[in-house]
């Protein structure tokens, strides 16, 4: 299905509650709408014009019928603050309504709400709601799915290892950087893979094969860093799955955000506010131990969940921000189910009911004793009868991103000069080469805002040639 429903405001009261297809709904007044998904992965489009509003179950249909202008403030926001929980599209009038959502479309603006630990229609086995090891096994996919774990080696895809033990049809790739096949991670993938007789490979990122999108059927709903190695991740997923039409891939993202690693010093903050200076003192003193870098290392997370939801203090230190976070892992896991791809994501970190279990532990609460995910660590340690999850990765990708920056600097500055942010004067591509260039020759970090801007630019350029557009038209 494409378009499943169209609703013209001037077309009469009609019923206040609809039911369109199963897990959607919409309450309407005479001028607006409430629109309901509560189903358990079917991510809708919504387009709001003056006469109403059409419901869409495929953006790129969308896009082909209504040929709609960029929305130059979302654009903004994405450069400012990178991939963000929000409804808007890079498309004037398009809407997510994700899975857990709602929208309530008014005459003025529209409005959306996010709750993906508790979505409706869903019935859970309350006996395994405290266990993380039974939750994450009741995420898994049946066993007649071919499966593709995506086994970083880390703490949360080595749980989802553990979870898969003793299943026929299990794939476990690890992604490595060529020039760091020796870190600790990898090596961990490799241990833990012969211990649970997963069958496990090494597959090859080098930077050659970084920023660029598959050829084929690629429909992403919004400008997202995952695109950056997107075109090699579905080469080495189809060949791991074969020809098995009923592929599930599983990897552990999400886990650091529901578990809120790194932590931020927004509780510091949240304390200060309430008069409550000896707490917050010693809580930020407690994260300079935790990163182990110097007193102003807990700084460099003080924008952690900037743009995603509305800003304000919490009700309890940390509390709204470990909501959000939850909330931004759940977003991004969204954009892989949507997209055409011929197999399927599963992300057992966002399972409402291990959603449930993080926010069940207050993450800050645990940042004296080194590690903010400790409950979970402890719990998977006792119920599989290991110290396995003790250790605490360190990532080895970062400089294959690096390396692919300097690899295609001219290109990617191409991209940038010719780009629709530049033509938009969003920023100015004499200092977004600048940053190109320090990220190349490796005086500093990859600037987020850099990389914020490639993600757009990629993704302009792919939906452009999806839709044969040469020139983006921009709304009034």
């Amino acid at each position: 299905m494409s378009k499943v429903f169209q609703k013209n405001w001037r077309g009469g009261a009609g019923p206040s509650n609809t039911h369109v297809v199963p897990g959607l709904r919409f309450q309407t007044k005479s001028d607006s709408a409430v629109l309901y998904n509560s189903t358990a992965e079917q991510t809708f489009y919504v387009q709001l014009a003056p006469s109403g509003f059409s419901i869409w179950s495929c953006l790129k249909q969308l896009l082909d019928a209504t040929h709609p202008r960029l929305n130059v403030e979302a654009i903004r926001h994405h450069l400012r603050f990178g991939e963000t929980v929000s409804h808007r599209l890079v498309w004037a009038g398009v809407h997510l309504l994700l899975p857990g959502s709602r929208l309530t479309l008014g005459p003025a603006d529209v409005t959306g709400r996010y709750a993906p630990w508790t979505q409706d229609g869903e019935a859970y086995d309350e006996s395994v709601i405290g266990n993380p090891a039974a939750i994450l096994r009741a995420a898994l996919p049946s066993e007649d799915h071919q499966v593709v774990l995506e086994f970083s080696g880390g703490t949360d895809s080595t749980a989802i290892a553990y979870a898969l033990a003793g299943r026929d049809k299990v794939q476990a790739i690890t992604w490595s950087d060529p020039n760091t096949l020796g870190a600790s991670d990898i090596q961990h993938a490799k241990h833990i893979a012969r211990k649970l007789g997963l069958p496990h490979r090494l597959a090859s990122m080098a930077p050659e094969h970084l920023f660029r999108l598959p050829t084929g059927t690629y429909w992403p709903d919004r400008p997202s860093l995952s695109l950056f190695s997107q075109d090699i991740n579905d080469r080495l997923i189809r060949e791991a799955a074969g020809e098995d039409a009923h592929t599930v891939v599983l990897n552990g993202h999400g886990g650091d955000h529901i578990f809120l690693d790194p932590p931020s010093p927004t509780p510091v903050v949240d304390l200060l506010v309430r008069g409550r200076v000896a707490e917050a003192l010693r809580y930020y003193r407690s994260l300079v131990t935790f990163h182990g870098q110097g007193f102003l290392t807990p700084l460099r997370y003080r924008k952690l969940g900037r743009g995603i939801g509305r800003p304000g203090f919490t009700l309890a230190p940390g509390k709204r921000l470990h909501r959000r976070m939850i909330q931004q892992a759940c977003f991004e896991n969204s954009i892989w189910n949507n997209c055409g791809l011929p197999y399927k994501f599963i992300h057992p970190f966002t399972h409402p009911a291990m959603l449930r279990y993080a926010l069940s532990h207050p993450p800050h609460a645990y940042v004296g004793e080194r590690q903010t995910r400790l409950p979970f660590r402890q719990a998977m340690n006792t119920h599989h009868g290991t110290d396995d999850f003790s250790r605490v990765s360190k990532g080895h990708l970062t400089g294959v991103f690096q390396r692919a920056i300097r690899f295609q600097q001219d290109a990617l500055a191409g991209l940038l000069e010719q780009g629709t942010g530049q033509a938009l004067g969003l920023f100015t591509a004499g200092e977004m080469l600048m940053s190109l260039k320090r990220a190349a020759s490796g005086s500093e970090e990859v600037s987020p805002i850099l990389l914020n801007a490639l993600s757009l630019e990629l993704f302009l350029q792919h939906w452009a040639r999806n839709l044969g557009v040469s020139t983006w038209q921009t709304a009034t």
